[in-house]
C-alpha cells in the first residue's frame, strides 16, 4: 500500500489529529459545571422533587430482581437478597429526581441496574472465578472460598483420624502432613483456618505448637 509523502496533506491530517485530543480552556471550562450549581440543583431536587412510582417501572424492578438471584440459584448461590432490590428503588427514585421528573419510569430503573451492576463489579466480584457472589458483601467472604475452607477443615480432621488415638499433634508435623496430601497449596494462614473451625466444634485445641484432641 503506497504513502505519498505530501506536507500540506500531513499538517492537515496531523492538525485534525492532535484537534481531537486538544481543548482549549474555555471548552475544558464548559465542560465542567459550577460546584455551588450543582449543590443548588441537587438540593432543590431533594426538597422539591418527590417522585412516584409508575406501575411499568415497578414491574421492571420486580423482573430485575429476579433475574439477579436466577444468576446465582444455578450455581447454589445467592445472588441477590432484598436489600439489593430496596438499593435498586432508591438508586431508581434518585435517577427520576435528578430528571425533576415525578415519575419513577422505566428509564430510571434501567439506569439503576446498570449502576448497581458497576457497584458489585467493583466490590463483590469473587477474584478466582470472576463471579459476583453478593456473600462477599453480606459474610464477607466468597461462597466458593467458605466451601475450600470446609473442605479444608475436613481434610484436616480425616488426617488427624487416621494417625489413630493420639492425645496430641506436633502443630509444624501436622501442617506439613496437610500441605503434602492436599491438592492445592496450603499456606499456614489456610492451616489456621482450619485449626480455628475444628476448634469451634470442640473438636481440638491448640496449645503454642501442639495441637490437642478433645
Amino acid at each position: 500500500m503506497l504513502d505519498p509523502q505530501d506536507e500540506a496533506y500531513d499538517r492537515r491530517l496531523a492538525h485534525h489529529l492532535v484537534a481531537l485530543y486538544y481543548q482549549t480552556e474555555e471548552q475544558m471550562q464548559e465542560e465542567h459545571m459550577d460546584m455551588a450549581l450543582l449543590k443548588d440543583y441537587i438540593a432543590y431536587a431533594r426538597t422539591y422533587v418527590t417522585p412516584k412510582l409508575t406501575e411499568e417501572a415497578g414491574q421492571a424492578l420486580i423482573e430485575a430482581y429476579v433475574d439477579m438471584r436466577k444468576v446465582g440459584s444455578g450455581r447454589g448461590m445467592v445472588s441477590a437478597y432484598p436489600r439489593q432490590l430496596e438499593s435498586l428503588i432508591r438508586l431508581a427514585e434518585a435517577h427520576s429526581k435528578v430528571r425533576f421528573s415525578n415519575k419513577v419510569e422505566t428509564i430510571d430503573v434501567e439506569e439503576a441496574k446498570r449502576l448497581h451492576r458497576e457497584a458489585l463489579k467493583q466490590s463483590a466480584t469473587d477474584p478466582r472465578t470472576g463471579i459476583v457472589d453478593i456473600s462477599i458483601l453480606t459474610t464477607g467472604m466468597s461462597a466458593t472460598a467458605r466451601k475450600r475452607k470446609e473442605e479444608l477443615a475436613q481434610a484436616l480432621k480425616k488426617l488427624i483420624q487416621s494417625k489413630g488415638k493420639t492425645p496430641a499433634l506436633k502443630y509444624q508435623l501436622l501442617f506439613e502432613d496437610l500441605r503434602a496430601q492436599s491438592d492445592v497449596a496450603v499456606t499456614k494462614e489456610m492451616f489456621e483456618e482450619a485449626l480455628h473451625a475444628l476448634a469451634d466444634e470442640d473438636y481440638l485445641t491448640v496449645t503454642g505448637k501442639t495441637v490437642r484432641l478433645l
